[in-house]
């Protein structure tokens, strides 16, 4: 790879961490910096104040699906660029919320402008610009969703304490336009001349990706295996994410230190998914992805023998299989599918990705409150795993005929 296109590799997958610090820093993770804030002065309960969480996941994995179909026709820029402003308005808004019903519809909003400016648009407008060293530019670009909870809380907490959690979010809200104004002015439009046989998977002769179109891809086995595997380990993962804070806390924790474990865990997720893209340049990536459901499991095993001892051990092992996972499943839709029909495929898988974590969040909750513990909720987990594990055998690559041909404009 010449030294132009390194730079112009790391340059866009940079653009898609940065997007994603900033648009699931801001909505999902580093927003929960505030709520103590916000509970203590509008006296909500918990419960009130989380039902946010599940209307964002839910409403997210309706929304996937339509958003893959805006994405092929109109392009990943623009809706990127729409979602950012969306965000900027309603994160203002955010300040003056005073009942709940207000939470609520402003995170309904929020759900679908991340369909506009999130993971599936960054990794189809990485994959459509990056035909060498996919894999790394890929892995850079998803970080970002992890970073983003680790970057954010910097950012907020120092303007929570000087200026409330009102004011903030009012500043916070200018993130989003400096961002939309980077895209505007770094990354280009593409379109596809292309000629494709509707009945057969086609081959890019530039991407060298299988092109195959949606209704050609849900007549596969492998397109379902990949919902199926994708449902099973983000319901693993978002039940650990959500509970792992009173898990922890179950477990003898302090506050602060269960604080500085969550962070750990992040960074721990974010080695991983950069490590993994590289990885997949050199591995195959149905191999790896086995591998990663593999750490996940063993991970969910060591919680659900609820012995403190292995905590570390089992945070590590998620952690490593998770950041790594989430960034091989979604480099297996790219060279399986392609990119030109990436939009509608990725957006039913990602619709039963996010109807997964949905559950895993409420159900390992449940579970817990159920039984007394979190341990059989990751027994359930377990069990989920290894159907995810299942159904990746089932995973393979797509022959391809034919050729398409991306022009640049």
């Amino acid at each position: 790879m010449t030294k132009t296109s390194f730079i112009k590799v790391l340059g866009i997958a940079i653009l898609g961490t940065i997007l994603l610090i900033v648009s699931n820093g801001l909505t999902l993770s580093g927003i929960t910096i505030f709520d103590e804030a916000i509970l203590t002065e509008l006296n909500w309960t918990k419960s009130e104040l989380k039902f946010r969480d599940f209307i964002n996941l839910a409403v997210a994995a309706l929304c996937a699906p339509f958003a893959g179909v805006f994405i092929d026709k109109y392009g990943a820029k623009r809706l990127i660029i729409i979602g950012l402003l969306i965000i900027s308005i309603l994160l203002y808004f955010y300040s003056f919320i005073e009942f709940t019903w207000h939470l609520y519809l402003i995170h309904f909003m929020f759900a679908i402008a991340l369909s506009g400016a999130g993971s599936l648009t960054v990794l189809i407008m990485v994959s459509k610009r990056v035909t060498e060293k996919r894999g790394i530019a890929i892995g850079i670009a998803l970080a970002g969703s992890s970073a983003g909870g680790i970057i954010i809380p910097q950012i907020g907490v120092p303007l929570l304490e000087n200026f409330g959690w009102r004011t903030a979010f009012q500043y916070e809200a200018i993130l989003p336009i400096m961002v939309a104004i980077l895209l505007i002015i770094f990354i280009k439009p593409i379109k596809f001349k292309e000629k494709i046989n509707k009945n057969i998977a086609v081959k890019d002769k530039d991407t060298g990706l299988n092109e195959i179109i949606l209704k050609k891809a849900i007549k596969t086995h492998v397109f379902w295996a990949i919902c199926i595997a994708g449902a099973c380990c983000f319901y693993s993962i978002m039940g650990l994410i959500t509970n792992l804070f009173l898990y922890l806390r179950e477990q003898d924790f302090t506050v602060a230190s269960a604080g500085n474990t969550l962070s750990i865990f992040f960074v721990i997720i974010l080695g991983s998914k950069l490590i993994s893209g590289a990885i997949a340049e050199y591995i195959n990536e149905h191999l790896l992805f086995k591998i990663q459901v593999i750490f996940m499991a063993l991970g969910a095993l060591c919680i659900a023998l609820d012995v403190s001892a292995l905590v570390w051990p089992a945070l590590i092992l998620y952690a490593l299989g998770w950041g790594g996972l989430y960034t091989i499943i979604n480099y297996i839709i790219i060279t399986t599918f392609g990119v030109k029909s990436a939009g509608k495929i990725g957006g039913i898988i990602a619709a039963f990705k996010g109807f997964g974590a949905g559950l895993g969040a409420w159900m390992t909750g449940l579970i817990s409150d159920q039984t007394g513990s979190y341990s059989m909720s990751f027994w359930v987990v377990v069990i989920i795993l290894s159907i995810a594990l299942g159904a990746s055998f089932l995973i393979r690559p797509i022959i391809a005929e034919k050729s398409a041909e991306p022009v640049e404009q």
